[in-house]
């Protein structure tokens, strides 16, 4: 099985270093099937929504941005551990069988293996997964290949670490203007960096923050998204 991305700085699980990681063992497919006919048709794992108006409220998004009515958006429920790809506001549905584009996940978790994904990240090493709205674009350079970088730290994350005095305001700025331009923020702050949408297994959490995908899941979605996997993700609790 082709090993797929991880991150570098920001999610290598308890006990192996950035050489080393490997996800939990069996992998085991998220997605059920149901044969009707001579037709397969894969249903999706629970915990999916049909709509932007069904999202959970949150101080992190706001429901009019116009980014949530993109074309290739996709929403990350932390809660329910599921990735999911909207366009005008609804989920897609390009998978077989007419499918909704929705995948499960994995997520962070503790040296002491409890899962760290409910909180927002606000530092480096806190094993958290971010919350918020964000941009994305590809990593192939990663040391396990097709990764896609979340931007993170975004600027409402900047501005709150300069409020408590983590970072300088020339800080607040790189991050603020890496966001207008749509290129990767700072990765090396005290915020943290380097959360990744990578492959090695969604079956139980194992990251030190990124979001997993099984490989053939990962595979599925980046062949969706438009050409540098640019786009836009809002990732709630």
């Amino acid at each position: 099985m082709a090993v797929m991305a991880i991150c570098m700085s920001g999610c290598f699980p308890f006990g192996m270093s950035a050489s080393h990681e490997t996800p939990p063992m069996p992998l085991i497919s998220p997605e059920a099937t149901v044969e009707v006919g001579e037709v397969l048709f894969e249903t999706a794992p629970t915990g999916c929504i049909e709509s932007i108006s069904e999202l959970p409220d949150s101080d992190v998004y706001s429901r009019d941005n116009p980014y949530l009515q993109s074309d290739h958006l996709i929403v990350v429920l932390k809660e329910a551990r599921r990735l999911m790809l909207f366009q005008n506001g609804k989920i897609r549905h390009d998978r077989t069988g007419g499918a909704p584009d929705c995948w499960k996940i994995a997520l962070g978790i503790y040296t002491d293996g409890r899962p760290s994904g409910a909180l927002d990240k606000t530092r480096q090493g806190d094993r958290h997964t971010p919350t918020g709205l964000f941009r994305t674009s590809d990593k192939p350079w990663s040391q396990y290949q097709d990764a896609i970088l979340i931007h993170y730290p975004s600027p409402r994350h900047a501005a709150a670490a300069r409020d408590s005095g983590r970072i300088a305001d020339v800080e607040v700025e790189e991050i603020h203007r890496a966001h207008i331009n749509g290129v990767p923020p700072p990765q090396d702050t005290p915020l943290g960096g380097e959360i990744l949408i990578h492959g090695g297994g969604s079956q139980a959490d194992w990251t030190w923050g990124c979001i997993a995908l099984n490989d053939n899941d990962l595979t599925e979605l980046r062949a969706l998204l438009p050409g540098g996997m640019k786009t836009w993700m809002l990732i709630l609790p």
